[in-house]
């Protein structure tokens, strides 16, 4: 396996968040891309990262390969990605996974492969009530804002005035943030009725460090049901987080 990606920093961003939630993954390599797909050991957050075949300036793959790492170490490989780097990513003997910044020149790293399963999840089929589209940087500030505040955020999607209510609260302090479409904060607001849910901040500040791989964020949630956090990733990768409710 051989694969060229345009720029490493995509890669370092969406893994180093990635990395904070999964310990250990197995990748999917095959004629169809590149997938990541794994759930935490609390069984809170589900992760699907997938990248197809199309997304990379080279695509060099026979069958199908599964290489397991353990992504914190692989996310501090990746965080010397500089803005001229490429990636390419290709499997030696062993399993063990080559990490190359080709800019000036080429920077070659060994990432060694450990033994973990893929696990075989099921495409999730959630009835979401509201879809949200905004700036990645736009839903990151909301949570580092709302983060000190409390240990949990309640989302409020009120389809009136086409806006999204985000709260937090403490011993010492609350606060409230209000974005809307008529602000311009919101790309596109669609929601069938009002939607209300509670997700732990810490699992949301984890998350919205992948905010610099993309330029916009898809949030799908409903009453009291898990969230999706879709990142829109460059050449058409996806980043996606699934985030059970909290109940209070």
């Amino acid at each position: 396996m051989r694969i060229l990606f345009f720029d490493a920093r995509v890669w370092r961003y969406a893994i180093n968040a990635i990395s904070k939630i999964i310990e250990e993954a197995a990748f999917r390599i095959s004629n169809e891309g590149f997938r990541l797909k794994a759930i935490d050991a609390s069984r809170v957050v589900l992760v699907d990262f997938n990248m197809p075949s199309t997304s990379f300036d080279e695509f060099n793959v026979e069958g199908e390969e599964i290489v397991g790492v353990n992504l914190e170490d692989l996310a501090k490989v990746l965080r010397r990605a500089t803005k001229e780097d490429r990636l390419e990513l290709s499997t030696l003997e062993g399993g063990r996974l080559a990490v190359v910044f080709l800019g000036k020149g080429a920077r070659k790293f060994i990432v060694p492969s450990i033994e973990t399963l893929a696990e075989q999840l099921p495409e999730l089929k959630i009835p979401f009530k509201t879809r949200i589209k905004m700036l990645s940087t736009v839903f990151r500030d909301l949570v580092k804002d709302l983060e000190p505040i409390g240990d949990a955020i309640e989302f409020y999607a009120n389809p009136d005035t086409r806006s999204l209510i985000a709260r937090s609260s403490g011993d010492l302090a609350e606060a409230e943030i209000e974005l809307t479409e008529e602000s311009g904060a919101l790309i596109d607001f669609e929601s069938e009725e009002e939607s209300r849910a509670i997700y732990t901040i810490d699992y949301l500040s984890d998350i919205v460090g992948a905010a610099q791989a993309a330029n916009e964020v898809v949030f799908e949630f409903g009453t009291a049901i898990p969230c999706k956090i879709e990142y829109m990733l460059p050449q058409e990768g996806r980043l996606i987080f699934y985030v059970a409710p909290r109940t209070e």
